[in-house]
């Protein structure tokens, strides 16, 4: 794993057991994104993205990372309760209110 990524773990208080990297590659087309699994300390999987991108995020994309969520919850065959975006380039406000089950981490 990366120094930087794990540098924003340790700042935001994030840790994760059995923390693993997955490829991106084998659920989506996306480039900019990196993705993390892992257990938190309440036995509860965390589903982490990483999005470096200048582009603005907003509630299509959301949408997809809902359907690549959903191929990690089949391939692990996990009951992912958690969902985390890490984000280096701004979001829409609708997404940020209108989501309750994802939290939001700016990581400039």
């Amino acid at each position: 794993m990366d120094n930087r990524i794990c540098n924003i773990f340790n700042q935001r208080k994030i840790l994760l057991k059995n923390l693993r990297t997955l490829d991106i590659k084998e659920f989506s087309k996306k480039r900019n994104y990196q993705l993390f699994l892992g257990i938190d300390k309440s036995g509860f999987y965390n589903l982490i993205f990483f999005r470096d991108s200048k582009s603005r995020f907003v509630s299509k994309e959301l949408e997809e990372l809902r359907e690549i969520s959903e191929l990690v919850k089949r391939k692990f065959d996990t009951n992912i309760v958690k969902f985390g975006l890490f984000y280096s380039s701004p979001i829409c406000s609708k997404v940020l209110k209108s989501n309750s089950d994802w939290k939001f981490y700016d990581f400039m």
